[in-house]
């Protein structure tokens, strides 16, 4: 027997192994197609309470009856945003300085717990001394595989955050929490500390603080002397840090609007749940003619010309308008402020829930 054969062959037995021994066994995959039902009597003893053939719902009469017309409550979401105590922000030119209602070890305190969770696994606090302290680089920016390997190329190294936080402790048990930043990279001597508000992420870090020191303070035992004047701060602020601006109880629409235009806020004409920072004609828009500045070659001078607005990318939080929405919660009315479509949502909502607090 030659060798094509004997692989004939063995294709032919592997054919009929793997198609199951249809070939010599009957299919009964499909006889319950043809197959009719038993039916039978039940017997029971004489006396029996007759069965029937019904659906059981259990407790059936304590359900509602829904024939009648009863008035419909609208089912509340869980609120997710948290009161705060007035902790008061002073931009100066090298630093972000925090007024907190509370000693200097509570407030280090609260700072400590704010690295730990931001920095996650690890040690965040390169040193600490009594009224600073000073973290370990952050990363906000994690290197892909192409950028490791261009900075292993280039010997750049990446570019990370460290903080600074000083404390000083002044009359009435307060505190004034001083945060600052730079930029710092392997091998490379850091620069000087400047403010968060020049750095996008270092800004973001702080606002955070702000909300969590408010969050945390609100919640301390410390500050049950102050709890009633708690409820009249109205700025609240969620697990993400973003806010919502408490405006009270039982307020009509002109309340509302009372309220915001007292804030600095415009409601935009002729749309739906819109306001903006500024009036409705100084609010940019995509498609609007503005003026374009070109330089002239080996010129000092410039060139203007008239174009369409193609995007937003160049413009403040200040001149946008936003989606907002009032919602009724237990503790009240809250204004919330949609900043989802901005580049650094923390800022923008910080800045918009400052006008309500200065």
């Amino acid at each position: 027997m030659n060798k094509f054969t004997l692989k004939l062959m063995g294709a032919g037995s592997l054919t009929i192994l793997l198609s199951g021994c249809s070939i010599f066994f009957t299919d009964h995959s499909d006889d319950y197609q043809e197959d009719k039902p038993v039916t039978s009597t039940l017997v029971v003893p004489a006396g029996s309470t007759p069965s029937k053939d019904v659906l059981v719902i259990p407790n059936e009469k304590d359900i509602a009856n829904l024939e009648e017309k009863t008035v419909y409550t609208t089912p509340r979401a869980p609120f997710v945003f948290y009161p705060m105590v007035a902790v008061d922000v002073a931009e100066q030119d090298d630093a972000i300085e925090f007024t907190a209602p509370a000693n200097l070890a509570q407030s280090k305190r609260i700072v400590t717990d704010f690295l730990t969770a931001l920095h996650g696994a690890g040690t965040s606090i390169a040193s600490q001394t009594d009224n600073q302290i000073t973290t370990v680089p952050f990363d906000f920016h994690p290197q892909g595989w192409w950028a490791s390997l261009w900075s292993n190329i280039t010997r750049i190294p990446p570019t990370k955050t460290a903080f600074s936080f000083r404390f000083n402790e002044i009359e009435d048990g307060k505190t004034i929490v001083s945060v600052q930043f730079r930029d710092e990279q392997k091998d490379i001597e850091p620069g000087n500390w400047m403010s968060p508000v020049q750095n996008d992420d270092a800004y973001s870090v702080a606002v955070r603080l702000w909300g969590t020191m408010g969050r945390q303070l609100n919640q301390s035992s410390a500050y049950l002397s102050n709890r009633g004047d708690a409820s009249s701060y109205p700025v609240w602020v969620d697990h993400h840090g973003i806010f919502a601006i408490y405006l009270g109880n039982d307020l009509s629409s002109a309340d509302i609007e009372a309220k915001l235009n007292a804030a600095g806020f415009y409601l935009m004409p002729g749309s739906d749940q819109l306001l903006a920072p500024v009036p409705p004609e100084d609010v940019a828009r995509v498609g609007d003619v503005i003026d374009l500045n070109l330089p002239l070659v080996s010129k000092e001078q410039t060139k203007s010309l008239k174009t369409k607005r193609r995007n937003l990318d160049d413009v403040s939080w200040e001149e946008r308008q936003y989606p907002y929405e009032i919602t009724c919660q237990k503790a009240g009315e809250f204004l919330v402020i949609d900043v989802s479509g901005m580049d650094s949502p923390e800022v923008t909502s910080f800045h918009l829930a400052q006008r309500f607090v200065n």
